[in-house]
């Protein structure tokens, strides 16, 4: 189920131009100082340096594979983590101070 996961986080990334940190993040130095670096929150900063690079310039996805820990999805459980990233997604959406 993992697989199907990644694929589909990596499919809404490509459309959305916004990557979250498990998908590994890729910048120039100059880009990073650009956007402004990682804001100080305690959460969503991998989205807002999404969009503040967005500002400067259209991601470019990569086909290269990368390898991050599913520690996350199986401890919680795919279906309760899912619902946990979309409501605090949806939440920092409308304006609820991460």
């Amino acid at each position: 189920m993992l697989k199907v996961i990644a694929w589909i986080m990596n499919r809404r990334s490509r459309l959305a131009g916004i990557a979250t940190g498990d998908q590994v993040i890729f910048v120039t130095k100059e880009a990073f100082a650009a956007a402004g670096r990682y804001p100080e929150i305690a959460l969503m900063e991998d989205i807002a340096l999404s969009k503040a690079l967005k500002k400067i310039s259209p991601p470019i996805c990569l086909n290269a594979t990368v390898t991050s820990s599913g520690r996350r999805w199986e401890h919680f459980g795919i279906y309760r983590t899912i619902l946990l990233m979309w409501t605090l997604r949806l939440r920092y959406f409308f304006g609820t101070d991460p």
